[in-house]
């Protein structure tokens, strides 16, 4: 009895959902842990044994030119015009609002494009790359035990923390992120054990193995008194003033990188030529700010630098990063941010420091409280994500006493930036792609429903050449009112609804005169399997039903998507929603 009892025990626990979420967290965090430790070796040694040495000679160019040459032949072989850029908004948009369906060929892909741009000398972030390895790795292994679609969501959530998490040795931020950045709002309480525990695990993992020393920890954080958030909220709106300029620059020089130049393959090559120019910009400016920035952040922090080497770095960083992206070489905005936050930071330190503490600090000391205070600031502002930026910083430095610096400036440069921008810098690419993420409950549940749910293959057609009286005689045994019209070849020709043909079905005269494509409107809104029931419903402007084709600017119908249906599918997740909370 006692062993019959255990056993029972041992499978209600296996069985129990929470056992099943916790092995979830664990074994992606496991994953992401371990890609994010691969990532970094492949771009470290690419940059060590080749940039480096280029470096050394002054001849970066070639190293920058080689990686615009491989990015060329990965867009010309993927024969997609999606695989390279700064392509994290899509990301988002896929995570939060699409399927969350991610393939093997294009996970690899992609990231091996992010390591050429990295290790090659980038001006670009990793957590971009990170962010999409780590989901990609979380939605591959959920489609391979065949989970449902809910689901599959909370595997991505736990990949993007784990390899946030892992990436910055920041758990915490690994789990904001997703909350706030990605977009990820309607996780649920049940889905939050195993995105914690994903981050938690890809940490230890990452940082079991890893030997790279933080060089923000052992920082001495100096707050004299209170007074002083007075000049954090100053500086607050300064880097809010310095990261909306940042964003309109960037996508200033992405509009004339499109109008320059119009073939997508060439600008690899494009960027690769420009970044090694940069590169001869003399004193070590051209240098230090390629790459993800942290060796120069280190250098500022070390006061290696002049004031005027510092500005001329900061001058020059926004368009480093801006031609990195604008020319398809993939990464993210998140090392920019931080490198940008702490120059400004440091400058604006400076002068506090001159102007009021020279009495009482070694020079320096205080610029390194205000770069850090900056670092977060920037970022939040960006990614419209002050509470992320917050535990950041607080997890990078482990200094309490930045906390409500960062605080009193974060909210302050966000709310700046929000104020010019008007959205974060990935919103703002969703923008000018005309794509809009949901924001409530309605629209994340008809975002999640795919027409392929809800379509009907069984599609009723009627020839275009059907004379109106067989159709009045076909009308009966059917349920339906709206209904697609094919030509000879069984290409859709238009549409007609209970509205086009009300008039004419009393009027016996014309039952032999008049033919279907006389009454049919011939302006057709179609759907693709693939579309969201958010997507579709900006366009049913009328009709019971949608045509459903293949690909967008296909002829061929493979089905039929119809108000009754979406209203039945929309009612049934409306209550798996309701009974998951």
């Amino acid at each position: 009895m006692p062993t019959r009892n255990i056993r029972l025990a041992i499978y209600n626990l296996w069985t129990n959902q929470y056992t099943y979420f916790i092995l979830i967290g664990f074994i992606v965090g496991i994953c992401a842990g371990f890609s994010n430790l691969i990532f970094h070796f492949l771009y470290n040694t690419i940059s060590s044994s080749l940039i480096v040495p280029l470096a050394e000679k002054n001849i970066v160019i070639f190293g920058t030119i080689i990686g615009g040459v491989i990015l060329f032949f990965v867009q010309h072989i993927s024969k997609r015009d999606d695989i390279l850029g700064y392509k994290f908004h899509r990301f988002i948009h896929n995570v939060s609002q699409g399927s969350g369906l991610i393939s093997i060929k294009e996970t690899i892909v992609k990231s091996f494009s992010q390591v050429i741009s990295l290790g090659f000398g980038g001006s670009v972030g990793q957590e971009g790359p990170m962010a999409q390895l780590g989901g990609s790795i979380g939605s591959i292994l959920g489609q391979r035990i065949r989970i449902k679609k809910t689901d599959l969501k909370i595997f991505i959530a736990c990949g993007i923390a784990g390899a946030i998490a892992a990436t910055f040795n920041a758990p915490i931020t690994g789990v904001l992120f997703v909350e706030e950045v990605t977009l990820l709002r309607n996780i649920k309480i049940r889905s939050f054990l195993p995105v914690v525990i994903s981050a938690a695990t890809a940490t230890v993992v990452a940082g079991f193995y890893s030997s790279e020393d933080n060089i923000f920890y052992n920082v001495d954080f100096l707050l004299f008194s209170y007074n002083e958030l007075f000049i954090y909220a100053l500086m607050g709106v300064a880097i809010g003033l310095s990261s909306s300029f940042f964003t309109k620059l960037h996508f200033s020089i992405e509009k004339k990188f499109e109008n320059t130049f119009t073939d997508q393959k060439i600008r690899p090559l494009v960027g690769g030529i420009l970044l090694g120019l940069i590169a001869f910009i003399p004193f070590g400016i051209g240098l230090d700010v390629l790459g993800n920035g942290h060796e120069t952040i280190r250098k500022a922090f070390s006061h290696e630098y002049g004031l005027w080497i510092v500005l001329a770095i900061l001058l020059v960083k926004p368009i480093a990063t801006s031609i990195t992206l604008s020319s398809g070489w993939p990464g993210g905005i998140f090392a920019p941010a931080i490198f940008l936050g702490a120059l400004c930071g440091y400058l604006f330190g400076f002068g506090v420091e001159t102007i009021f503490y020279s009495d009482f600090v070694n020079p320096g000391d205080l610029s390194i409280s205000y770069a850090i205070v900056g670092m977060g600031t920037f970022l939040a502002a960006m990614t419209q994500a002050p509470l992320t930026s917050i535990f950041f910083i607080f997890e990078l430095t482990e200094t309490y006493q930045s906390v409500l610096p960062i605080m009193v400036s974060s909210v302050i440069g966000t709310s700046i930036y929000k104020l010019i921008i008007g959205r974060s810098f990935e919103a703002c690419y969703l923008k000018n792609e005309n794509i809009e993420l949901a924001q409530n409950e309605e629209s994340h549940i008809l975002s999640n429903m795919k027409v392929s749910e809800i379509m009907r293959r069984d599609v009723v057609t009627i020839p275009e050449k059907m004379p109106l009286g067989k159709f009045i005689e076909f009308l009966p045994t059917t349920q339906l009112t709206t209904f697609p019209l094919i030509d000879e070849d069984d290409n859709l020709s238009g549409i007609i609804s209970v509205q086009d043909y009300r008039g004419w079905v009393l009027d016996e005269e014309l039952r032999d005169v008049v033919i279907m494509k006389d009454l049919a409107s011939t302006n057709v809104n179609t759907v693709t399997p693939e579309e969201s029931m958010l997507e579709v419903l900006r366009h049913w402007d009328k009709g019971d039903i949608l045509p459903v084709v293949s690909r967008p600017g296909s002829k061929k119908i493979i089905g039929f998507l119809s108000r009754r249906d979406a209203l039945i599918a929309y009612n049934k997740a409306l209550n798996e929603e309701s009974s998951e909370n």
